[in-house]
Parts: structure tokens; sequence; C-alpha cells
């Protein structure tokens, strides 16, 4: 079987989870024998010319969509470029006909156009869609409002044009484009650079979101919008097979008009499942608080820094694993006051294995709605315990009182209850860590996957009999 993967991230050099998870779904689909190749948008160049870049890594046939006409940083400014556009629709035909695949498997729409999946049903190629996000829904990907609250969704354009369409100043809108435009390199630094030290000048905190305000509905604006999502899921609904990753995903779409019987929860399998020993964790003082992931405002690790302050370091520590700007340090090492906090970098995802043993309880403090929650998956892989927001997929894997302990988004004090319950009592670790279940592993989950593949070609070639 030969599948053809489409995503946003390089597979094997994005840092996002969907990218980490086409990474695992590609090796052990070669793994057993299937060709594979994998499509993908993010690459820019300076040529500014949409074209296509092929190259093998490991084993894998890679195509990158170089300069896509319809990079996803500018869909909130442009909604309606996400419905087609003829150069991409054109690079992709050209990229069916290199590939000849059996099955079309996609697992992200960003940099790409709705016309993908109607185009690979007419050249006769079964159509699988994994819904990691809402792009479908939401030009922000997330359904958040800017001040992070939680969007109901687009309302037929009426919510994205209140709360979301732009009204920065000329300045903001052309930072955005230089950035969504720009490829890797001195350049895009120094304007990165740039951008960072106009937002200190302005005073204002990155990790305080601008208050939402209802700035009345433009109509223009609001048949853009609803246009966006009308067309994204008409294609959508076009896909032999719609997977969600979660029930949370799944009922989101349903909400929105996709059939409750098109739609398939298959959660994610995880490499690290294979590779941990599960075991029961013990805890003494000071109990070891980790947090994994970039520090950025909407993971929260703000909230955790919050929580942390006053908690006495020989009762806890609490280590951040991921990548952050010094300044990003600087300031949660503020909001945590006298007490020291631990910031380890960047890590791989070949040192997970490594992390988790380093760590008594995982906290997930994220402000927005989880798809997927990987963060909340992957330590109890290792028998680890999560505290968590209560938000998204999040409390589909996390259960309050039996494997972890959940509270509201955003409430710093609610965390620190949490945590001062463990630091209190160290043994509450080991009675939660008894309930952790180890997360479905990439073997189990792409067996359930190619019966899924196989269910769609022979419903092809029955079509064709």
């Amino acid at each position: 079987m030969r599948v053809l993967l489409v995503t946003h991230d390089h597979p094997f050099r994005g840092r996002s989870g969907v990218a980490s998870y086409c990474a695992d779904l590609l090796t052990e689909l070669r793994g057993r024998g299937h060709e594979v190749a994998c499509l993908y948008s993010a690459e820019r160049d300076w040529t500014f010319r949409p074209h296509l870049r092929t190259s093998v890594e490991r084993g894998v046939q890679i195509l990158g969509l170089v300069n896509s006409p319809v990079p996803p940083a500018l869909s909130v400014d442009r909604p309606e470029q996400d419905g087609s556009d003829p150069r991409l629709e054109r690079l992709f035909t050209r990229c069916l006909k290199t590939v000849r695949p059996d099955i079309v498997h996609v697992h992200a729409f960003q940099g790409f156009v709705g016309t993908v999946v109607p185009l690979a049903r007419g050249a006769g190629c079964p159509v699988v869609v994994t819904l990691h996000d809402f792009w479908a829904l939401c030009a922000r990907m997330l359904l958040v409002r800017p001040d992070g609250a939680p969007c109901e969704g687009p309302n037929g354009g009426v919510n994205c044009a209140r709360f979301c369409a732009d009204r920065h100043r000329s300045r903001r809108r052309l930072y955005r484009r230089l950035l969504a435009l720009l490829p890797p390199g001195s350049v895009r630094f120094w304007v990165e650079r740039a951008g960072s030290a106009y937002v200190r000048s302005a005073s204002r905190d990155p990790w305080t979101p601008p208050v939402s305000s209802d700035g009345g509905v433009r109509a223009d604006l609001a048949g853009a919008y609803g246009g966006r999502a009308a067309r994204l899921l008409a294609s959508l609904r076009e896909a032999h097979r719609i997977l969600a990753v979660s029930r949370f995903v799944a009922e989101v779409y349903r909400r929105h008009g996709v059939a409750a019987d098109r739609l398939e929860v298959l959660p994610l399998g995880l490499r690290i499942s294979d590779e941990v020993r599960w075991r029961l964790r013990e805890a003494s003082p000071p109990v070891r608080f980790g947090y994994l992931g970039r520090l950025v405002p909407h993971k929260g690790a703000h909230v955790l820094a919050q929580a942390a302050y006053g908690i006495p370091p020989e009762r806890a520590r609490f280590l951040f694993f991921g990548p952050a700007a010094h300044e990003a340090r600087a300031y949660l090492q503020r909001l945590a006051g006298g007490r020291p906090l631990e910031f380890y970098g960047p890590y791989r995802r070949e040192d997970l294995p490594r992390i988790l043993q380093e760590i008594d309880v995982a906290v997930v403090p994220t402000l927005f709605q989880e798809t997927a929650g990987l963060t909340a998956l992957e330590p109890q892989a290792a028998g680890i315990p999560v505290i968590a927001s209560a938000t998204g997929a999040i409390p589909e894997w996390v259960q309050d009182g039996e494997n972890g302990l959940l509270f509201p988004p955003g409430d710093a004090a609610a965390l620190r209850d949490r945590l001062l319950r463990i630091t209190e009592e160290p043994a509450i670790v080991a009675r939660l860590s008894a309930k952790t279940k180890r997360p479905q592993s990439i073997r189990a989950h792409v067996e359930r996957l190619l019966a899924i593949y196989d269910a769609c070609l022979a419903q092809r070639r029955a079509f064709h009999v």
C-alpha cells in the first residue's frame, strides 16, 4: 500500500505534536512494508514562488510545498484564501501524479486549501482526514478568542468578525505578514527581535491576553469568515473517513453539522508507550513537579509559576523542560518570587524517556481547549500522575482524584491548592500513580488505522466493479 500523508510541519523537523505523531506514523507504516510519502506546507525560501521540493529522509519521500500562497498566519486577515487557490491546486495535483498514492491521509489543512479533498477524490484516491484541531471552523485554529475565552464557533462568521477580525494598526498587520512570508535565517531573526523590542517598548505584557471587546459586526467580514467555514466543512464531508483524536473534537464538529455517523474517534498512538516501562511512582520531599513543552502564554507556564509562589524549596521543585526566551524565563521567575524555578531548555523526542525519570508529577496548566493533550498522556506511560487544567480533551485522559488532579484553567490559586495537597501528603502520588493508564501505543494505533485504510480501498474497488 502506498500512503501519502498531508500535513503542515515537516514530520522529522517540526516541533508540533502533529509533526511528532506523523513522524511516528510514517516510521511504523514503513516498518510494516508500506510505501510512504509526506507532503507538508510550512517551507519557505527566497524565491517566494510556490513550488514543490522533493527529498528522501529516513526512507520516506518528503515533498515540501514551498512558499504556500495561503500561509495560515494570514488566514485571520484573509479568510477567503483557505477555500481554493489555482496555484496550490496545480501543485497538489502534481504531487498526486508523482506519488500515485493508494490512500491520501490529511492531518492538517494549514497552508493548503479545502479543495485538496475533492482533488484527491477526483484522482481516484480514497481520502482519510484526521481532525487534530478546529481549522475548518476557526482561522485561529484553536476556537479561542483573543482574551483566551473559549469560542462556541463561527456562528455564520458573526463571532469571528466580532471578536477576532483584525483591528490592529497597519504596522501590526505588516509585521504578521513579514513573519508569514520570510524564510528562516538572519533577516527573519532580526524582524522577530525588532517585534519583541517593540512589544517591550509599548509596555505590553505578552503573557496577559488582551481584553476582548465587542467591536460590532461588519457584514462583509462576517460573510467572509462564514463562507470560509462553510467551504472547508463542505470539503471535509467529501472525505471517505473522518477521524477525531478525541471525543471532545468529535462533539465540536458534530455540533457544527458533521454527521455523527461520519465521525470516528481514534485516539493518537504514542511511541513513548513502547519506550518506557510503567512503574508505580512514589514521592518524597522535595516533590518534583515537571512542566513539559514550550514556555508560551497559551500553554499556561505562568500559571504554574504563580502557583509555585510561597511553596518552600525543601518541599517542592519545579522543573521546566522546553524552549523559552530569556525574557520568558525571567518573567516566570519573577512570578514565583524568591523560590527558584529550574529551566532545562529544549529537549528532543529521544530525551523524553530520560526526562520522565526525573519528575514525580507532571503539570499541564494549559489555557486553551486541548484537542488531544499529549503532555497529559505521555507521562502516564511511565506511571506519572498528572495535575492538569480541566479543559478540552484532558478530562478524557485525567480523572480527578483517580489518576491525577484537575483544576479550572488559569486558576493559579486552585493549582497551588493541588500542589500543596501533594507536598503535604506525598503518599498521594503513589495512589494516583496506581490508576494511571498506558496510552495506546503507535503499533496498536496503526493496526486500527490500517483496517480503516483497507475498508476505504475495498469501498473503492466495490464502486469500480
